[in-house]
This record gives C-alpha cells, structure tokens and sequence, in this order.
C-alpha cells in the first residue's frame, strides 16, 4: 500500500493514501505541535479499532447476525520515561448493538484479531504489543 506524507509545516503533516483523502498529522504540543492534525499514535489506534470494527461487523454479518452498531475505544499500556515510548499493552473495549450474543462476538474478535486474523492491522501489531479486548 503506497501512501505520501508531506511537510505543510514544522510539524505538520498531510498524508494522503489511495483513495485520495487527506489526513492532517502534527506532533504532540509538548515537541511543538500546535493541534493541527491528529498525532500518529491516535492515527495507529484508530486504525487498529476501525480494522476490528469492519472485520468484526463482517465476521458477524457473515453469520447472520444482526448488527446495529459498534463501538470500540482503545486503551494502552506505553513506556513514556524513555525513547521510543512504545506500546506494551493494547485494550479494546468492544460494545455491540443488535441480535447478537456475547459470546458470539468474542468468538469473532478472537477470529478478527489473533487467528486467522482477518484484521491485518491487528493481527501485526498483536505480534509487538499483545491486544487484548473485553466486550462491554
């Protein structure tokens, strides 16, 4: 997958994948960036939980269920006292709206997630960083 990232300023950044839309990327203020762009590490989280949320809505359409909604927010464990300030630890917390049993969506997270891993974000960097997820 081909994407461009470009200096707009300092830091900030505008990427720009295949389907054309823009992204504005800065850096966290505390390094110099003035808010106008999302931070990379927000850009990775999101990333990770809107991958889940597609496969996990497939995984569940594919079986029948009915599905109205779902949410998932993203928490972590990150060493910050030194460089790189890496990910340990990822947390989704997966809530499901429609005719649809829990179980049923923990079943799927394990297929979305871990094996076969339909969700290739995940899937990779549940290699480096375990996730793990409770359904709320």
């Amino acid at each position: 997958m081909k994407v461009k990232v470009r200096q707009v300023e300092d830091f900030h950044f505008l990427g720009v994948g295949p389907a054309g839309r823009e992204v504005p990327i800065d850096a966290a203020e505390y390094v110099g960036g003035k808010g106008r762009g999302i931070r990379p590490p927000e850009l990775l989280f999101q990333s990770i939980a809107g991958c889940v949320g597609i496969h996990l809505y497939e995984a569940l359409h594919k079986e029948g269920k009915e599905v109205k909604s779902i949410e998932i927010e993203t928490d972590a464990e990150r060493i910050t006292d030194r460089y790189p300030k890496v990910f340990t630890k990822i947390y989704l917390f997966v809530k499901v709206e429609g005719d649809v049993k829990r179980e049923e969506v923990e079943e799927a997270l394990k297929r979305v997630i871990y094996e076969p891993g339909t969700c290739s974000v995940a899937y990779m960097i549940n290699k480096v960083a375990p996730i793990e997820f409770k359904v709320v």
